[in-house]
C-alpha cells in the first residue's frame, strides 16, 4: 500500500497542482479574407473593430468557402511590444470560439483538415495586406478534428518573441491559415493572448505514470502466484 500511496500521490500532483500562469500581453485581433478566383492576396474583413457591413471584432475566422476558386479567410492577431522585455517562456495562446464561420450560410460549418500558424511583423493595426504577410517565422500546425467550443490551444512562440524583441520590433503579428486544400467550412477562435505558459485544456497525464501503480499490482501478482 506505501508504493500505491506514493503513486496516487504523485499523479494528484501532476493533476492538481495550480499552475503558474501570466499573462504577458493581449492581441489585437481580426480576420481577412481573399477575393473569389484570386486567393493569394486580402481583399476584405470579416472580422475588424467598428463591425463594418456587420462584420463582429475580435475574431480570428479560419477557413475557406466556394472551393478553391472563392474566397480564403485567414485568423490574424497582433501583439503590441512596446515595454516589453525577452522572456523566458513565450506561448501564442487563443480560444475555440465556433465550429464554424461567422456568417450563416454556406460558412456554417466546421472546417475539417489541419490550420498553420506563422508569424510576421505586425504595425498594431488592422490591414487587409495582413493576409499576405511575409512569414518570419513558423511556429506550428494542428488539427481542427476533436476540437470543442472553449478548448484553449498554446503554442511556444519563445524563440519568435525573444527574436522580435531583440530587433526592437514595435509589434509581433500571429497568423493562421488553412494547410490543407480548400474543404470548404471555417472555424473561429478569440481571446487571443501571449503566456508565460502552455495553457493548452488537453494535457494528457504521462503514461509512465498511469503505468507505475499497475506495474506494482502486477509485480505483486507474480510474487504471490511464486509463492503458491
Amino acid at each position: 500500500m506505501k508504493y500505491m500511496a506514493i503513486a496516487f500521490c504523485a499523479l494528484a500532483g501532476m493533476s492538481m497542482a495550480p499552475a503558474s500562469a501570466a499573462t504577458i500581453t493581449n492581441g489585437f485581433t481580426f480576420a481577412v479574407a481573399s477575393g473569389c478566383g484570386d486567393t493569394s492576396a486580402g481583399n476584405h474583413f470579416h472580422s475588424s473593430t467598428g463591425g463594418d457591413f456587420g462584420n463582429p471584432a475580435g475574431r480570428a475566422e479560419v477557413g475557406s468557402f466556394g472551393g478553391a476558386d472563392c474566397e480564403e479567410v485567414r485568423g490574424l492577431s497582433e501583439y503590441d511590444l512596446a515595454g516589453l522585455g525577452a522572456a523566458a517562456s513565450a506561448f501564442v495562446t487563443f480560444d475555440v470560439d465556433l465550429l464554424g464561420g461567422l456568417f450563416p450560410g454556406d460558412n456554417d460549418f466546421l472546417y475539417t483538415g489541419m490550420i498553420d500558424i506563422f508569424a510576421y511583423q505586425g504595425n498594431n493595426a488592422e490591414d487587409v495586406s495582413d493576409y499576405q504577410a511575409a512569414s518570419t517565422g513558423f511556429v506550428g500546425s494542428f488539427s481542427t478534428a476533436g476540437l470543442s467550443i472553449g478548448d484553449t490551444l498554446s503554442f511556444d512562440i519563445t524563440t519568435i518573441f525573444n527574436t522580435a524583441i531583440a530587433a526592437m520590433d514595435n509589434s509581433l503579428g500571429i497568423m493562421l491559415r488553412i494547410a490543407d486544400a480548400p474543404n470548404g467550412g471555417a472555424i473561429t477562435f478569440l481571446d487571443f493572448r501571449l503566456t508565460t505558459d502552455d495553457q493548452s485544456s488537453a494535457v494528457p497525464i504521462p503514461a509512465a505514470a498511469l503505468m507505475f501503480p499497475l506495474g506494482i499490482a502486477a509485480l505483486r501478482m507474480a510474487r504471490k502466484k511464486k509463492a503458491a
